[in-house]
């Protein structure tokens, strides 16, 4: 019997952007601001840029999206962009695992249909964060959404992990989380 690894990112920073959102409307900018600023902190040094990237700018847009406390706002977006910075010029240099950071490629070598089904498969999952987003949760829904094109597109610039169709579950736990929530959500508004 093998263990079970994890990536905790991919499962937990989803909904850890809906609930900042939440923290931000009961206990206020500043808690939330720190809650990400610290989120932030440790995915840097793992380093996980992609990740980091995935869920720094959708909290830029989230924290920033009220115009009191600018200065603060300032703040923390110099922070996260810095932090971003930093994880992209010190990425981790492990080779690409084939099944899991180039499965778009190996879904492209069994030919152009595959490739095809592939690049659609991808592109559906933000589609209903960002296009048909709950009346009452709009942005949260909308940053979500942001996370996951992040994630996508991230995969063009370094081996990182594609999302849902490369090997693991962890992105297929966090993806599941956030379209329950986002069903609900629906259900609810």
């Amino acid at each position: 019997m093998g263990r079970f690894k994890f990536n905790v990112a991919f499962i937990v920073l989803p909904i850890m952007i809906i609930e900042l959102w939440k923290i931000s409307l009961v206990k206020g900018f500043r808690v939330a601001a720190l809650i990400t600023v610290i989120i932030s902190v440790l995915l840097a040094i793992q380093p996980d840029a992609s990740q980091l990237t995935g869920f720094a700018i959708p909290m830029m847009v989230m924290l920033c999206d009220k115009p009191d406390k600018q200065r603060l706002r300032k703040y923390l977006v110099g922070i996260l962009t810095i932090l971003i910075i930093f994880s992209w010029v010190f990425l981790d240099n492990l080779p690409a695992v084939a099944y899991v950071e180039n499965i778009v490629s190996l879904s492209a070598s069994m030919g152009l249909i595959w490739l095809i089904i592939s690049i659609i498969s991808l592109a559906i999952l933000p589609i209903p964060f960002l296009l048909f987003p709950p009346k009452s949760f709009k942005l949260p829904s909308i940053c979500v959404g942001l996370y996951y094109i992040i994630i996508l597109v991230s995969t063009l610039f370094g081996n990182f992990p594609v999302p849902l169709m490369g090997y693991g579950i962890s992105p297929i736990i966090g993806y599941y989380m956030s379209i329950t929530w986002y069903a609900k959500s629906k259900i609810n508004s």
